[in-house]
């Protein structure tokens, strides 16, 4: 028997299915290097069929803000003129896709979905397993889309501002989704209270979502009681959104913090912890 189909990913065979199909989902190529920005580059020397190009810090976030983070929340009226640009209206369905680790991809589901679209989901593997697949790419800017209609609203998804953080600590777990040595090696510090579980964690070899029994043995095992609010965090805001993706899959409410480490040491006087 096949496994049920996953409510927030794709597979790659799924999708190039739906592509053949009548009702096309839009496709958002989301390439992005944490510190070294978007990577539009990468996206003009091959991507899948259509995609458009989505630039995390200009589209994705508002990087005008300063000292809340490196990825703030982002301004929903130019999302909005984003998203009529991608050609989205209330009844789009969108696949988002990066070339890492997920991450990036993570953000544009996150966002889209808090800014109130309900049908986006993350291809699974990325555009590595739909390169491993033998899909087709194409290069160079993809046809622009018939302008669409899209009204954004914010809060499809909740979120955690910086003075709420530590009174969610109390009443839930708060997981910290960077790489475990930024959490506590040598030098490395967290915010208190919190469980570390990396976004990486939840992938096996192939860059694929774990299947459920093992995503929930690895919860336990990092100390996160399904049974109370979850909220994530990570370093800017990016790999904490594909960990809050695949909770969605067992069912579990979350919140995003999305100011996350860098807004969080922006000002000294917030309380850190080996």
């Amino acid at each position: 028997m096949s496994a049920p189909p996953r409510r927030n990913f794709i597979t790659a065979a799924a999708l190039a299915e739906a592509l053949r199909g009548g009702a096309r989902p839009v496709l958002l190529d989301i390439r992005f290097d944490p510190g070294r920005g978007a990577q539009p580059a990468r996206y003009l020397q091959g991507h899948l069929p259509g995609a458009h190009f989505v630039s995390l810090p200009e589209q994705l976030a508002d990087t005008s803000l300063k000292g809340r983070g490196a990825n703030p929340l982002p301004d929903l009226e130019r999302l909005q003129e984003a998203a009529r640009a991608w050609g989205l209206t209330a009844e789009s369905e969108v696949v988002v896709y990066d070339d890492t680790t997920g991450g990036p991809a993570g953000r544009a589901w996150w966002v889209l979905r808090w800014a109130g679209l309900p049908n986006v989901r993350i291809l699974e593997g990325g555009l590595a397993a739909w390169k491993r697949a033998g899909f087709a790419l194409e290069e160079g800017e993809a046809a622009a889309a018939a302008p669409g209609n899209i009204t954004l609203r914010a809060g499809g998804l909740p979120h955690l501002e910086a003075g709420e953080v530590l009174d969610f600590v109390v009443q839930g777990t708060l997981i910290d989704a960077r790489p475990r040595l930024d959490f506590s090696g040598e030098g490395k510090k967290h915010i208190p209270g919190a469980r570390s579980l990396p976004a990486s964690a939840l992938l096996d070899a192939e860059g694929a979502l774990l299947p459920p029994e093992r995503l929930r043995a690895i919860l336990a095992e990092s100390g996160v009681d399904l049974s109370r609010p979850v909220a994530a965090y990570c370093g800017g805001g990016v790999a904490s959104t594909f960990l809050l993706a695949a909770l969605s899959e067992l069912g579990t409410e979350t919140a995003l913090y999305p100011g996350s480490w860098s807004e969080w040491t922006a000002d000294p006087s917030r309380p850190v912890e080996a």
